[in-house]
């Protein structure tokens, strides 16, 4: 009954609001009044991001702080290097680096297991003509790149370390991957844990 009203009063809503105002109001319904449904962490993940996707980016820009300053602090670091944007859903962190940055890279990978957002990031890289970006559904705390461990130059996560069970176990992983000289990149929700 709560979800079929506000569902109504979201309908209403954004008939009346502008463009950018109705799609925020929509991720905002999505995210505080969507069923979460399946058994995996990846049927959770697309369940949760599936409706969001078309305004996730938009959404969250405003809300995330600090995305931006890690990906300018470190974007440009590996010139013909290796990228791993782990949790990078819709490819945004790489448009905030810059086309320039993006093209400096010899290989970026964007892991995340939501299909839905790794949808947007197939349509950004195309668009932006990206063709050494590879969009990869998997698990962060497995995956590993064609080249190998100990191979990559830079791995990001930003704001998606947190939505990692095995959050531990990503950046040890992620650490197995970075090169002698490789750099690792985070910027996220701070949980504090008893260690």
């Amino acid at each position: 009954m709560l979800f079929t009203l506000a569902s109504r009063v979201l309908h209403a809503l954004t008939a009346w609001v502008p463009r950018r105002w109705s799609t925020e109001l929509r991720v905002l319904y999505h995210i505080v009044c969507h069923r979460v449904r399946g058994g995996s962490h990846k049927e959770r993940l697309d369940s949760f991001y599936g409706a969001q996707a078309d305004g996730y980016d938009a959404f969250r820009r405003r809300l995330l702080q600090g995305r931006e300053q890690l990906i300018e602090a470190v974007g440009s670091r590996s010139q013909g290097g290796i990228w791993v944007d782990m949790g990078g859903g819709t490819g945004a962190n790489l448009e905030m680096a810059g086309d320039e940055v993006v093209m400096s890279f010899a290989r970026i990978y964007i892991v995340d297991l939501c299909s839905p957002l790794l949808q947007k990031a197939r349509e950004r890289c195309t668009e932006r003509g990206w063709h050494h970006v590879e969009i990869v559904e998997a698990d962060a705390t497995t995956w590993v790149p064609d080249e190998g461990l100990g191979r990559v130059d830079l791995v990001t996560f930003s704001y998606s370390l947190t939505m990692i069970p095995n959050w531990f176990s990503a950046i040890d992983h992620a650490i197995a991957l970075l090169g002698p000289e490789g750099l690792l990149g985070v910027v996220d929700f701070y949980v504090r844990t008893n260690l």
